[in-house]
């Protein structure tokens, strides 16, 4: 459920491709050295980071890997647990 936006409008220097500010960016398109890159502070043509991470939280309305994919990445014990609702309730 980890999700990136644009913060400022930028055209990518790699593929050219325009992003405008609230638009989703395709994290998983890209290396995770670029994606550092457009997070962080240092740009040419630009004040602060070009994206940011967005984390939400899972809902029902996610699949039951999809939520344990999540605890997973928050560090959120989970063995044992099947049920979606007692997955839900594991978050905070």
């Amino acid at each position: 459920m980890v999700k990136y936006t644009v913060e400022q409008d930028f055209t990518d220097k790699l593929t050219q491709v325009v992003y405008r500010k609230g638009a989703d960016y395709p994290a998983s398109d890209v290396s995770d050295e670029r994606l550092a890159e457009l997070l962080g502070n240092d740009h040419k043509f630009h004040d602060g980071a070009l994206v940011v991470k967005i984390d939400e939280k899972p809902t029902d309305k996610n699949t039951v890997a999809e939520i344990k994919a999540y605890l997973d990445e928050h560090e959120i014990e989970s063995d044992g647990v099947t049920k979606k609702q007692e997955l839900l309730d594991l978050i905070k």
